[in-house]
């Protein structure tokens, strides 16, 4: 559409995470500090400067002495944002040799920590804290007005690259474990040029406000009247029996002054009949109905069903749904489904069935926004 000089937006400037080198005289290095140095397989900072590092930014692990200890990817972080130098000019790639995923935890500790807020990685943190992350956990975060030292964290951390797959059953556990630590649970995820997106985990307790109706006994055999009678079509079936006197409003769409039912509405009606053994999909469907929600097919949102606490000509849909089996494979599909989901102001939620079902929700945040 036009040449860029055309366009009214300016594209936002990518982070190339550039590393600085004192011989080059690169600009970042301004009063160039002195670089950490390797004690007993540690990066190691003291003094004046460690004591900044820490008190201020929660960067590091203390030792003793006045010393502190820092990972690599916060060894990083304080080179582009503290103007720490790298141990050598070659630091970089004698770390990539020893962790092929080195410039992928520094992308994902410097997006999260650039705004202010404090993420200290689990090898850093204090047993005090350590105790209280789920397995899995990556890092622990502070809100930016908060310190590790006098104040609890507010969330969780992980990071995945946007290729790697979803274990929505393991993501499931994980989150529940750590809602009930009362922290939050936050994923942050790493594309193919090293930028980062932030989602938040929940489980939601959805519920709606159109119950199932109580049926009697001359009403449910008008039903199976109708049932018998029925009309089989394409994926579904189609019952003579018109709104005016069909008793299940959450159940069905109105058509040709019938009621058509699609294959999972029409299982469940049958289960409701003849007591017929529901399917894994009609077990999950059955509790949704129960929790007074609507469904609606939601194909063109790329998921099964998008879900109405309330009459469709009165409210919109709060959420759309995908069964765990029929979820996104990777975390990009899963970015593409909350995408889309936040984009017709919608939650985007996995189904996932235990004891009972549960819903884990998936949400695009923003670190100090939300």
């Amino acid at each position: 559409m036009g040449r860029d000089s055309q366009r009214k937006l300016k594209p936002r400037v990518r982070n190339h995470r550039p590393v600085y080198s004192p011989e080059e005289g690169g600009e970042g290095l301004r009063n160039p500090l002195e670089a950490a140095k390797k004690i007993e397989g540690q990066w190691v900072v003291e003094g004046g400067l460690a004591s900044r590092l820490f008190q201020k930014s929660a960067l590091g692990k203390p030792l003793s002495g006045g010393k502190l200890a820092l990972q690599p990817a916060e060894l990083m972080f304080c080179h582009w944002h503290r103007h720490l130098p790298l141990p050598s000019g070659d630091w970089v790639v004698q770390q990539m040799t020893t962790d092929a995923l080195f410039m992928h935890r520094c992308a994902a500790l410097e997006a999260v920590r650039d705004g202010g807020e404090k993420v200290v990685l689990f090898n850093s943190l204090s047993d005090e804290h350590k105790v209280n992350c789920i397995t899995g956990t990556w890092a622990l975060r502070w809100n930016r007005n908060q310190h590790p030292s006098r104040d609890e964290p507010q969330a969780q951390v992980r990071w995945f690259g946007s290729q790697d797959s979803v274990d929505w059953r393991e993501l499931l556990e994980w989150g529940a474990a750590v809602q009930a630590q009362n922290h939050k649970a936050e994923i942050l995820v790493v594309d193919g040029e090293f930028d980062v997106t932030i989602y938040r985990l929940g489980l939601e307790q959805i519920t709606g406000e159109m119950a199932l109706p109580h049926l009697g006994e001359s009403t449910m055999a008008g039903l199976a009247q109708s049932w018998d009678g029925r009309k089989e079509s394409h994926n579904g079936v189609f019952m003579a029996m018109g709104k005016e006197h069909w008793p299940l409003p959450t159940v069905g769409v109105a058509q040709m002054n019938g009621t058509w039912l699609n294959s999972v509405e029409a299982e469940w009606l049958e289960h409701l009949l003849n007591e017929v053994a529901l399917s894994k999909l009609g077990h999950l469907y059955s509790d949704l109905l129960s929790r007074g929600l609507l469904c609606r097919p939601g194909f063109k949102y790329g998921c099964r069903w998008r879900l109405y606490c309330e009459p469709m000509d009165e409210a919109h849909a709060p959420w759309l749904l995908s069964p765990e089996d029929e979820a996104p494979s990777n975390w990009d599909g899963a970015c593409l489904a909350v995408r889309l989901a936040a984009g017709v102001h919608k939650k985007w939620l996995c189904a996932l069935h235990g004891e009972e079902w549960q819903y884990l929700s998936i949400e695009r945040i923003l670190i100090g926004r939300d």
